[in-house]
């Protein structure tokens, strides 16, 4: 992976990346601190890739771009890649503020509106539920119980989404971007590839620094995510090293085919430390956190790392490498990985 000689966005200012693709930045309230955000300029207006994160710094970014850069020409659409609140969160301000429709693919939009439409009440309990089939001490179920605004602290409201497909296009004014759709870190993130150029916007799912999140879906925890992702990653090894790759977080790179396989090693050596202690003894999935992490965590960051065990476990599960059962501890269902 090497690192591309591209200034990073100033705060309310985009920088040119072609000739009719933009990028800028928006601040994150959380360890990684900020996302990046995508334009481009087509016949119709601009396309924007992603809104940010619900927040009046988020606001007064869109306000000053709005009246100033993108001022010269309508906003045609806005496409949210994933239903994360960092990139979901403001879509419905916008489309307020643009009159511009909001689109994405379909497995966000289901996955959006089941985190949207449960209440605080029905969410702190599916947090709790897991946690306890995770296992978790009792004080962390309590945390869960505690995070019922989790989803609509950030995503205050959802917009009519449209479908975007694998079949959708951007033709911008001098470009074109077809769409593939993915599962792994989120269950149908859209990325956007200019074959011609060489461009790839991948948002999440490959990024130069941080290994992405993958974590166990609350709908189905015994969804296989982390193969789905692995499977990806797979194909990004076949990626020509000359493609320039503007991520979702961090900074444009190149070689993303050695990136992927960077980041299958990293999966495969968490993959084998889980099986190495299952074979020990049982393991839980708040067992795993301690071979992952080696250590706890709070609220905010213990939902990533439960998550990231337990889609772990679950890949070792499908693989026929662990099989899971279910152990009752103090009357509730906890599930147990041996082998």
């Amino acid at each position: 992976m090497k690192q591309l000689p591209i200034e990073i966005p100033q705060p309310n200012k985009l920088v040119k990346l072609s000739p009719d693709l933009y990028w800028g930045r928006l601040p994150l309230p959380f360890r990684l601190n900020h996302i990046n955000l995508f334009i481009i300029d087509t016949d119709k207006g601009w396309v924007i890739i992603d809104a940010g994160i619900f927040g009046e710094q988020t606001r007064q970014y869109w306000q000053t771009l709005l009246s100033g850069f993108l001022s010269k020409k309508p906003v045609d659409k806005i496409i949210i890649t994933h239903h994360h609140v960092d990139h979901i969160g403001f879509a419905c301000e916008l489309a307020k503020m643009t009159g511009a429709e909001c689109y994405t693919s379909l497995e966000e939009i289901s996955h959006a509106n089941f985190l949207f439409n449960l209440s605080p009440s029905e969410f702190s309990e599916l947090l709790a539920s897991k946690y306890t089939s995770y296992g978790l001490p009792k004080e962390e179920i309590a945390l869960g119980r505690n995070d019922s605004d989790r989803y609509r602290r950030y995503v205050p409201e959802l917009p009519n989404f449209k479908e975007f497909s694998q079949e959708d296009t951007i033709v911008g004014t001098s470009s074109h971007w077809r769409c593939r759709i993915d599962s792994g870190h989120s269950s149908g993130q859209i990325s956007l590839i200019n074959d011609l150029d060489k461009l790839f916007l991948p948002t999440d799912f490959l990024l130069p620094r941080i290994s992405p999140n993958i974590s166990a879906d609350l709908r189905n925890a015994d969804k296989n995510v982390l193969g789905d992702y692995l499977n990806y990653l797979q194909e990004m090894c076949l990626l020509d090293p000359i493609v320039k790759i503007f991520p979702g977080h961090d900074w444009p790179f190149v070689q993303g085919n050695g990136r992927a396989r960077v980041l299958i090693e990293h999966h495969k050596k968490r993959l084998d430390l889980l099986l190495s202690e299952a074979k020990k003894r049982p393991i839980t999935v708040s067992d795993g956190i301690d071979v992952l992490f080696g250590r706890r965590f709070q609220s905010h960051e213990l939902f990533f790392a439960a998550g990231e065990s337990r889609a772990h476990l679950t890949d070792l599960m499908h693989s026929n490498k662990v099989i899971k059962e279910i152990e009752l501890r103090d009357g509730c269902e906890v599930d147990i990985f041996t082998t």
